[in-house]
């Protein structure tokens, strides 16, 4: 079994819970969760996303030292991770006449999608996963899907929604097997406040994250 990951997917999906605590998951213990212990074998966890070094020397610069002390907690314990980047878009907007002017720049996130298609292909190519858990609400995967089923049909896909989301039509319609994640999944797999590797502490919980004391 590998996992394959979008992490904004999934960040997004927690963020809309209201329960920022849960967006310390550790991915890997969310991934045995999401299998069958006595018959499945987690061969391989990969996390696709990207930093927002956009918001360095910013008001909110505390959303990029978040995510980098996820991405170190998370390679400490083995995932793969692979980041992309975001680019910018500077956008315009006009009546047509000369008024009513405005400018604003936005940032999207870029090879989240791409990313995750080619090493799921690539993956099945070398053989290393006879099933493949996909972690991503997005259409974009739809190509991939299609070609697994064509080109690896003995390999199945579970297409994984985030909490609380549904599955697209589209993603229904190529039945393929679908699946979604439980809040009281992602309760049981946080990491704790710190996170070691070989002795040493590598990465800590942000306080943003710190769980709700229970009265």
């Amino acid at each position: 079994m590998a996992i394959y990951i979008d992490g904004f997917n999934l960040y997004h999906a927690i963020d809309n819970l209201g329960k920022p605590h849960l967006k310390w998951v550790n991915i890997c213990k969310l991934g045995k969760l999401l299998t069958k212990p006595k018959s499945q074998r987690v061969v391989a966890v990969r996390y696709f996303s990207a930093l927002g070094n956009h918001f360095s020397g910013t008001p909110k610069v505390h959303r990029l030292t978040r995510h980098r002390e996820y991405v170190k907690a998370l390679t400490a314990k083995g995932v793969d991770v692979r980041l992309g980047n975001f680019a910018k878009r500077d956008l315009h907007y006009g009546d047509g006449v000369g008024r009513y002017k405005a400018k604003w720049r936005r940032y999207e996130e870029k090879q989240t999608d791409v990313g995750i298609a080619v090493h799921l292909i690539h993956d099945a190519h070398r053989d290393i996963f006879d099933r493949a858990l996909v972690v991503s609400l997005d259409t974009d995967m739809l190509p991939a899907f299609q070609i697994m089923q064509a080109a690896f049909p003995a390999k199945p896909i579970v297409c994984v929604a985030p909490p609380n989301r549904p599955h697209h039509r589209e993603i229904q319609n190529l039945g393929i097997e679908l699946d979604n994640i439980k809040v009281s999944q992602l309760e049981k797999a946080l990491f704790g406040a710190k996170v070691v590797q070989h002795g040493v502490c590598v990465a800590r919980r942000p306080g943003a994250y710190t769980p709700p004391t229970t009265p």
